[in-house]
């Protein structure tokens, strides 16, 4: 029987349904719906009828391309009221010639997410990083392996509960189920990372329109997470009141001249920008980088922050 797997990201400026289809093990891509935003602001829905419009869309054309009607998704999640902690769940192993069984991992894991969490606020994400049997600390899998006591250390991520509520009426109100919610940090290191990378260190900053969602890995799991509530959105506002221009206009300056590097930047360049009163003006584009230089700067400042904060920074080789 085939598999089919529906993901659906509700961000700040788009809402993208994508469809996959498992076929021999390997997951294909068979459908794709695309959506401008609406009702969002900083990964959080503030309209849901605005916001179910677009997610409506989206569904909508992700079922004509796919060919399938489609009823339950895996839903990513964003915003500042994501937050993480980590903690050790700990169990005694069955005494049988099997060692450890799944249900002692689970009975560990159990413990690990006995966490006291206000009653507006649910477990989102249950993250195993390694295990320990009595003395024996970093095992991976230990299954069948034998001793007294088992250990697991965990990274909790955490959501408040109106907020993912809000997510669900939307995707309910055009006939999508919730299956799960997936944080967007940890989607995009599943899409961007290779294994090599996430044992030898490093992190993953998903700059979206409205939040950058971080992800710190090591050892080949996820260490730290944290988001940020500045994006692209941002970049835009700086320069729509830079420019003295409608947002609209700002938004495609961003995407055509957009550049970060203002010193990799012919000074000489200048383009035509219209803003408020009609009269048209020249621009510099390596004033338009400065711009966005000044933005992207506060935004890899707040990410070299949090690392130091979370005590993480010395395992971080792969960058």
């Amino acid at each position: 029987m085939t598999e089919i797997i529906f993901g659906l990201d509700i961000g700040t400026t788009k809402v993208c349904a994508l469809v996959g289809e498992v076929r021999e093990g390997q997951l294909q891509i068979i459908g794709l719906g695309l959506a401008p935003a609406r009702g969002m602001r900083k990964g959080m829905v503030i309209d849901v009828t605005e916001a179910s419009l677009a997610v409506a869309e989206a569904v909508e054309q992700a079922e004509q391309t796919s060919g399938y009607d489609l009823s339950e998704a895996l839903v990513s999640m964003a915003g500042e009221h994501i937050s993480c902690t980590n903690n050790t769940g700990m169990a005694a192993i069955g005494r049988n010639d099997n060692g450890v069984t799944v249900e002692d991992i689970e009975h560990a894991l159990n413990m690990a997410q006995a966490i006291p969490i206000p009653h507006n606020r649910q477990i989102v994400h249950l993250v195993p990083r390694h295990y320990a049997i009595d003395e024996q600390e970093g095992i991976s899998s230990p299954i069948g392996m034998h001793g007294f006591r088992l250990e697991v250390e965990t990274h909790i991520v955490t959501a408040a509960k109106p907020a993912l509520m809000n997510l669900s009426r939307c995707t309910e109100n055009v006939g999508i189920t919730v299956h799960d919610f997936v944080m967007n940090a940890l989607a995009s290191g599943e899409a961007a990372l290779d294994p090599n990378e996430k044992e030898m260190g490093v992190i993953v900053a998903d700059i979206g329109g409205g939040t950058t969602d971080m992800a710190l890995y090591s050892e080949g799991k996820v260490w730290h997470t944290k988001v940020f509530p500045v994006g692209g959105y941002h970049v835009t506002n700086d320069i729509a009141i830079g420019l003295r221009a409608p947002y609209e206009v700002a938004e495609e300056i961003k995407i055509q001249y957009g550049d970060c590097r203002p010193q990799e930047i012919d000074p000489n360049f200048v383009f035509t920008v219209e803003p408020f009163g009609g009269e048209k003006i020249q621009v510099g584009r390596q004033d338009l980088a400065y711009v966005i230089e000044a933005r992207m700067e506060e935004i890899f400042q707040l990410i070299l922050e949090e690392v130091k904060r979370s005590g993480y920074e010395g395992l971080l080789p792969a960058g």
